[in-house]
């Protein structure tokens, strides 16, 4: 009898992209795996794997310089990311970050340095104390917004107004923090035109990078160091398709 030929997955026939990838995470809570949320126990084994294959971990500043071609970068090196300031991210993730002694960006809603929402307990926000309790080598902590806004319903001048007083939070608050944004929701001005007025007043007023979503490993120099891609790590994802998207930056082929 023929032994019947294995299907290789159409995703490994394509090429992989050479560059650097940036993930991008959310909540992180025990029991739970969905589209913003990864139990505790998955995340260590991602981490796991990429540890064992021999990656190691950017900080920010590093990740920036070496987009803007700066530095060079060291191979199978990636930069992880977090959105919105959780405080499961200080329980679960800071531990396993000194636990590995490895590095990541939080991307911090800047109105939660100056007051606390009801929230239930999975969505609650880190506090100030909490975000000063952090070791800047290990996270570094970046702008998401005033109270996460989506960029495409703005004008320029309601944008610039709501980085203004981001940065004027961390300032006032006295944590060390990078002009870096990660656009809310991954949300950007739609218009061409508008985009291109808002990048030039970001370069102006000293705002060194941004990030979408994208789903794309990060080529090196970065093309727009105003539009660097991150790909979204889902608590859903198996290990095959964590490992996919490390490669290609998404599950769907083409």
């Amino acid at each position: 009898m023929v032994k019947k030929q294995e299907q290789v997955p159409l995703h490994w026939l394509l090429p992989s992209i050479k560059g650097i990838p940036v993930l991008m995470y959310h909540r992180v809570w025990p029991g739970t795996n969905d589209g913003l949320t990864i139990s505790p126990e998955k995340l260590k084994q991602q981490w796991q794997y990429l540890k064992n294959e021999g990656c190691s971990t950017l900080s920010l500043s590093q990740f920036v310089d070496i987009v803007k071609n700066k530095l060079p970068y060291p191979k199978k090196s990636i930069l992880l990311t977090f959105d919105d300031g959780y405080r499961n991210n200080l329980q679960y993730v800071y531990p396993l970050l000194k636990e590995l002694n490895w590095s990541a960006a939080f991307f911090i809603i800047a109105d939660t340095l100056t007051q606390t929402k009801d929230e239930p307990e999975i969505n609650r926000k880190m506090n100030l104390q909490e975000l000063k309790s952090l070791d800047p080598s290990i996270v570094q902590l970046a702008l998401h917004g005033l109270h996460h806004e989506h960029f495409s319903r703005l004008t320029n001048e309601q944008i610039q107004e709501v980085l203004e007083q981001s940065i004027q939070a961390f300032e006032m608050s006295s944590l060390p923090f990078h002009k870096v944004l990660a656009y809310p929701y991954g949300d950007r001005p739609k218009n061409k035109k508008q985009f291109d007025e808002l990048k030039s007043w970001m370069k102006t007023n000293g705002i060194e990078a941004a990030f979408r979503i994208g789903n794309k490993v990060v080529k090196i120099p970065a093309p727009d160091v105003y539009e660097i891609k991150r790909i979204d790590i889902k608590g859903t994802d198996t290990m095959d398709q964590f490992r996919i998207k490390l490669k290609k930056g998404k599950l769907k082929p083409f």
